[in-house]
């Protein structure tokens, strides 16, 4: 019965079978064994103690042990999560490293079975003898809890909410592997993990009072019409969905990247539905403040910086995580166009087509279209704003402002990704930073030699992201119409530049050749 059981599970994932085989030796798990025993045998020593219950001429003739069991719930509810976001994200890590430099790793990307099985079986095999360890504990940690009083359901959502964070965490782990390697990253990344977990244990703890043995009241904080501060159970699946969700991205991304390492960590169609679920998931927060007691403008100028700078930072990553490098825009430019011409669908549909899907194809256009999704999901939050219409339309002109700006930076990466350098996301990150901070630097410079008054309005407006919501009421409608137009002449130089550098790439390298006649070699001298 156990070889069939062995061979079957062996046949659903092969990659697991090969991991259990070399991990699930009986020394290694004798010794795992033991230490987990030991482990919870020092802990409740540390938080038991003998009471006398009777003495006689000061003797002590009755004791009885008292065992603290809230405290031993307590510290299980750090030392077992803490195992899972440290130990098992070194083993994951430095196991991938290990299979990167022997080579192994190619050669289990040729075998018949899914990219997604091969990272189940790593995920599932490489910690198996750290979920031996901790499966031994689980039982005094149940135990501990219910003796103490702790209701059943807090043990349940703090076993779900600590299942989908390990999934964030491995799933980060193994894309981090994926696009660098260094011989410290393993250890940084568990002890990152450590200090993230810790974190996130620590929420969890602060959310229950141990003292009353029940929920703490959070104020009245919702997402959309639902009260989240109030209701723990609205809470608890609000946070096992926001996890879980933003799991399934991280996933989506390490298994692209295992299937093609060359290629982009998302595709144009993923980077869609990823930024509005984003958007979708902010708007719930910013929903009911209008409600409450954010009514007036420098309230909605407040609130729309603080959503311009988090759709930045998320547009920005999208960017990154769709824009091809130089050899994939290569064959898109140059096979792209052929397929093009031989294909029914008329030429410009088919080219819009691949700006907006194909995963060759820049990300200009697929920056922009994830710029409406934006502005369509923030726009009725906008429109329903207790405020007056110039409040509004100030507004507007502010979001279009730093729209344009997101839409430049994007342009920029795409440009900076084309060229041909060694390690391109260096560069263009470092092209980023400096184009983000240097005309802040400088403008801030400028301004401090001025008592009164913004200085340059127009530049501030044009170059500094987030400048319209300080300076907005300082300036004239020209301004700002000026300031919009200059960002879309610049924005359509980089286009320009864009299309001319696909053009150059895409033409084929023996065109020269063949339009200047007399640079080819003279055949018949060859002998």
């Amino acid at each position: 019965m156990l070889s069939t059981l062995i061979n079957r599970l062996g046949d659903w994932n092969p990659q697991l079978m090969r991991e259990l085989r070399g991990r699930l030796q009986l020394r290694n798990g004798c010794l795992v064994v033991a230490t987990s025993l030991m482990i919870q045998a020092l802990i409740l020593l540390t938080f038991s103690s003998q009471n006398c219950t009777k003495r006689v001429n000061d003797y002590c003739v009755e004791s009885v042990w008292e065992v603290d069991w809230l405290t031993i719930f307590r510290t299980l509810n750090w030392i077992l999560p803490l195992f899972l976001f440290s130990i098992d994200v070194y083993l994951l890590i430095s196991d991938w490293m290990q299979e990167h430099r022997r080579g192994t790793l190619n050669f289990i990307r040729l075998t018949p079975q899914s990219s997604q099985r091969i990272l189940w079986g790593k995920m599932l095999g490489v910690p198996i003898l750290v979920y031996l360890g901790l499966s031994l504990a689980i039982p005094l940690h149940w135990i501990s809890g219910i003796v103490a009083g702790v209701p059943l359901a807090w043990i349940i959502s703090f076993y779900a909410l600590i299942l989908v964070t390990c999934g964030l965490f491995y799933g980060l782990g193994l894309l981090n592997a994926s696009l660098t390697q260094a011989s410290y990253q393993g250890l940084a990344a568990s002890l990152i993990g450590a200090w993230l977990g810790s974190l996130f244990i620590g929420v969890l703890d602060w959310h229950f009072d141990w003292q009353t043995l029940t929920y703490r009241d959070l104020g009245n904080w919702s997402w959309f019409i639902w009260n989240l501060g109030e209701a723990p159970l609205q809470l608890t699946l609000w946070m096992l969905i926001t996890i879980s969700v933003s799991a399934y991205w991280v996933w989506q991304a390490t298994n692209r990247m295992f299937r093609n390492p060359n290629g982009t960590l998302l595709n144009k169609q993923q980077s869609y539905w990823l930024v509005g679920s984003v958007q979708i998931w902010l708007l719930g927060l910013f929903w009911s403040l209008p409600r409450q007691f954010i009514t007036s403008k420098d309230a909605l100028f407040g609130c729309l910086f603080g959503i311009s700078l988090f759709s930045l930072v998320a547009l920005l990553a999208v960017s990154f995580a769709i824009s091809p490098q130089r050899q994939s825009l290569l064959d898109w430019s140059r096979y792209g166009q052929f397929q093009r011409q031989n294909s029914k669908v008329k030429n410009v549909q088919m080219s819009w087509w691949d700006w907006l899907w194909a995963e060759k194809s820049p990300s200009s256009i697929a920056i922009a279209l994830n710029l409406g999704i934006t502005a369509i999901v923030w726009f009725p939050w906008l429109l329903l704003f207790p405020t007056g219409v110039d409040d509004k339309v100030k507004a507007i002109a502010g979001l279009l402002l730093c729209a344009n700006l997101i839409g430049f930076y994007a342009l920029l990466i795409q440009l900076m990704l084309i060229i041909r350098r060694k390690k391109p996301w260096i560069w263009a990150g470092s092209t980023l930073s400096l184009t983000i901070f240097v005309p802040l630097f400088i403008l801030s410079i400028i301004q401090a030699d001025f008592t009164s008054g913004v200085q340059l309005p127009g530049l501030w407006l044009v170059s500094v992201f987030g400048a319209p919501w300080i300076i907005l009421e300082q300036t004239s409608v020209f301004t700002v119409l000026f300031s919009v137009l200059g960002q879309w002449a610049i924005m359509a130089g980089l286009i320009v530049q864009l299309t001319r550098q696909l053009k150059r790439i895409g033409e084929s390298a023996s065109k020269p050749l063949f339009a200047n006649p007399n640079a080819l070699p003279n055949l018949s001298k060859v002998r």
